[in-house]
C-alpha cells in the first residue's frame, strides 16, 4: 500500500509535471487530500469575505509504469474517509444562486456516524464523492478548478465508492492526481460548493494498454457515464450525447447508427455534474442492464 501526504499537491494539470510517486499497474494507493480551501476556514471565519490563496488542491501526482498515450487510466474507489468536520463558503457573486446571497458566510458542519448535522431539525445522510480526479494533459496546463478530457474539477457525485473512473492517457505515467472530495454534493452544485471536506481516499490504479477513450468514462454497479466539459452547458449537453454514440457504436459494433440512437432515446439519460466551473461538465448516463457486452473492453 501506497500513501501520499496532502503536502504534496498541485493545482494545475500539465504535460510537464514531476511525479511524487511512481507505481506499478495493479497498486493501491492512499491520497491524503485537504478541503478545496486547503484548510483555510474555519468556524471563526464566518460572515468575512477571504482572500484565499492555492484553492483545489489535488494530491499527486502519481505516475503509473507503462501509461503511455492512446492507452487508458482506470482507476477503482475502494474507498473514502473523511474527516469530521465539513465547511461551506457562501459569498455574493458566486454560484447559480448568487444573487440570494447577501453577505458572505462560512458555515462548518459536523459529519459523524455517515450523517451531516445540518440544524436541529435537520440530519442528512453523506454521498461521499470526488470533485477533482484527473491526469496530464497533452499539451496545456489546466488548473485543478477547470474540467476537461484529462478529468480534473468534473464535480460528478458518481465518483464515489465502488465506481471506476476510466482516463485517457496523454503522456508517459499518465500522473494522476486527486482532491476536492464532498461529504455531500448535489447535481449542479449550485451554491458553488458542496461540503468541502480533508479525507483519505484509496483507489487501485491499472493500464489498459491501447485502449482509448475519447472522453472521461465513470462506471458503477449499474450504469456508465461518459463525462464531458464545455464552455456553455449546451455545449457540454451534445458533447455528452455525442459521445456516448461514439462509446457505443465503438462497443456494439453489430448494431447500426440508427440502432445505436433509437437505444440512446430510450434507455439513456442526459443529467448536469456542475454548471459553476470555468467549463460546464454535462454526463449522458446508460444502463448496464440488457447488454450483453462488457462496455469497458
Amino acid at each position: 500500500m501506497h500513501t501520499i501526504a496532502k503536502a504534496n499537491h498541485i493545482f494545475s494539470f500539465a504535460p510537464d509535471l514531476k511525479p511524487v510517486m511512481t507505481v506499478e499497474s495493479g497498486a493501491e494507493i492512499v491520497f491524503e487530500t485537504y478541503d478545496c480551501y486547503r484548510e483555510q476556514l474555519t468556524e471563526s471565519s464566518k460572515n468575512k469575505v477571504h482572500a484565499l490563496q492555492g484553492l483545489n488542491p489535488a494530491t499527486g501526482p502519481v505516475a503509473v509504469i507503462g501509461a503511455m498515450p492512446g492507452d487508458t487510466l482506470k482507476i477503482t474507489v475502494i474507498s473514502i474517509d473523511l474527516e469530521e468536520t465539513g465547511i461551506m463558503y457562501l459569498r455574493p457573486g458566486a454560484g447559480a444562486l448568487h444573487k440570494y446571497v447577501q453577505e458572505p458566510e462560512v458555515k462548518t458542519f459536523r459529519v459523524v456516524d455517515g450523517l451531516i448535522q445540518f440544524n436541529e431539525r435537520h440530519v442528512f445522510p453523506i454521498r461521499k464523492m470526488i470533485g477533482v480526479i484527473g491526469v496530464a494533459p497533452k499539451t496545456e496546463d489546466i488548473p485543478t478548478y477547470s474540467p476537461g478530457n484529462h478529468g480534473g474539477n468534473m464535480d460528478t457525485k458518481e465518483i464515489t465508492e465502488g465506481a471506476i473512473v476510466y482516463l485517457p492517457v496523454s503522456v508517459a505515467g499518465a500522473q494522476l492526481a486527486i482532491g476536492d472530495v464532498h461529504a455531500l454534493m448535489g447535481d449542479g452544485e449550485v451554491a458553488v460548493c458542496g461540503l468541502e471536506i480533508g479525507s483519505r481516499v484509496r483507489v487501485k490504479v491499472e493500464v489498459l494498454k491501447q485502449q482509448h477513450f475519447h472522453t472521461p468514462v465513470v462506471e458503477d454497479s449499474t450504469n456508465f457515464y461518459v463525462i464531458a466539459s464545455a464552455a456553455t452547458l449546451d455545449e457540454a449537453c451534445q458533447s455528452a450525447v455525442e459521445s456516448m454514440f461514439t462509446f457505443l457504436q465503438e462497443r456494439l459494433p453489430e448494431y447500426e447508427a440508427n440502432e445505436i440512437v433509437c437505444i440512446m432515446g430510450l434507455r439513456g439519460d442526459l443529467r448536469v455534474s456542475q454548471i459553476v466551473n470555468p467549463l460546464r461538465t454535462a454526463k449522458f448516463v446508460m444502463p448496464k442492464e440488457g447488454f450483453e457486452v462488457t462496455f469497458a473492453k
